[in-house]
């Protein structure tokens, strides 16, 4: 079964915002921090976002990315989508 990681979003967020020191490393210290407080823009959550829909093959629409305030509500939106549905 897939699962978006900490380790696993962290390397998206500096793969989409770089490592220059503006943004906070995203760890697990940092899971209930706002995005923006993290140095994140709107713009760039949703870029890492799109990233994650193209490496996990999960939908995600606008109205829920607007939802994802923090990385904790991030990651358990995206590992809710990919929780296999029980078999027959």
């Amino acid at each position: 079964m897939k699962e978006l990681t900490v380790a696993k979003l962290r390397t998206v967020v500096e793969s989409c915002v770089g490592t220059d020191g503006s943004t906070t490393r995203v760890d697990d210290s940092v899971l209930d921090t706002k995005w923006d407080e993290l140095g994140l823009d709107s713009l760039a959550v949703y870029e890492v976002v799109v990233r994650l829909q193209d490496e996990l093959g999960v939908k995600i629409s606008d109205d829920d990315i607007d939802t994802f305030s923090t990385p904790r509500l991030m990651l358990d939106s995206i590992n809710s989508r990919l929780v296999e549905p029980a078999g027959p």
